[in-house]
């Protein structure tokens, strides 16, 4: 039975795949990520590229690009100070080493360089730019391109293309440092990390009530559909309110006793007045008496007559 890999070996598998990928490809990294210098001060810039060219034969482009509205790549492809490649390029051939006062104060009414730009020479795969005289409208991204191009039917066709950035800060005043101060990217990635780790740590705490009152959210919802349902099919039934409607009471209640006790009145003649067929049973009301209709009387003998 063949094995298959388990997900540690395909894991495994990938990384080694775009280790080789990153190590055949060219590769350009700044040594520092942000540089705060003063007004008036002159800046060396610096980028490093590695990684070997898809054949020896093919030409390698180092560049520098500008901008000032925070793009990490330059992607308007400025020119530092409107000084062209060709510029840069023929003045480095012209100086071949770096200026007297590379990263110092310029000398008054003496700048290095053409318009305050210079290329320095290459060295052991780090490609230098000097910026002179800084003012504040020098703040902003300077972008170092390595670009490997291959010449064929007589025109350059590119073939790999990769970049660094460096940030370049100017400040004047009482908060302006005496030199340039370079930071790396150290710190930042460090305040990143603790950011994230941070927001994660806080989301994975808040998710339990987050689910809880998602839960109680719908329930309510449920509940309310269903006395909804009921509310419907009821009153299609005739019946007003049936969640709340009242089950009948099987509780007695006692009777008040009644203020009289009907009796048979017995009459002189010792029969019961109630026996009489003609006899109402209404009883008497008070102060009141009645007797029964009797037969006559036979008139005595000493009663005169009429």
């Amino acid at each position: 039975m063949e094995a298959t890999p388990g997900p540690g070996g395909l894991l495994a598998a990938l990384c080694l795949l775009a280790a080789h990928g990153r190590a055949a490809a060219l590769v350009v990294t700044a040594p520092y990520a942000l540089c705060v210098c003063p007004a008036g001060h002159n800046v060396t810039l610096t980028c490093r590229v590695a990684g070997p060219l898809a054949d020896r034969h093919d030409l390698l482009y180092k560049t520098w690009y500008f901008s000032s509205n925070g793009d990490q790549s330059c992607s308007d492809k400025t020119h530092i100070r409107n000084v062209t490649e060709k510029e840069l390029h023929r003045d480095l051939a012209k100086h071949r080493g770096p200026p007297a006062n590379a990263t110092g104060r310029a000398p008054h009414g003496e700048p290095a360089g053409r318009r305050g730009v210079e290329l320095l020479p290459d060295h052991h795969g780090a490609f230098h730019i000097v910026v002179t005289n800084l003012t504040p409208g020098d703040s902003g991204n300077y972008c170092c391109y390595a670009v490997e191009a291959r010449r064929e039917h007589g025109k350059p066709h590119t073939l790999q293309v990769a970049h660094g950035v460096v940030e370049l800060q100017i400040r004047q005043g009482r908060g302006a440092p005496q030199n340039c101060t370079f930071h790396t990217a150290t710190s930042k990635d460090i305040t990143a990390a603790a950011l994230a780790t941070g927001a994660c740590i806080v989301g994975i705490l808040c998710l339990p009530l987050i689910l809880l009152l998602i839960y109680k959210q719908r329930q309510a919802v449920s509940n309310r559909r269903a006395h909804e349902l009921v509310r419907m099919e009821s009153s299609a039934q005739g019946i007003e309110n049936p969640v709340f409607e009242a089950a009948p009471s099987t509780e007695t209640w006692p009777r008040a006793p009644l203020a009289y006790a009907p009796a048979r009145h017995t009459s002189e003649s010792g029969r019961h007045l109630l026996a009489e067929p003609s006899t109402p049973l209404s009883p008497p009301g008070p102060g009141d008496c009645f007797f029964p209709t009797l037969e006559p009387v036979p008139d005595s003998p000493s009663a005169p007559k009429a």
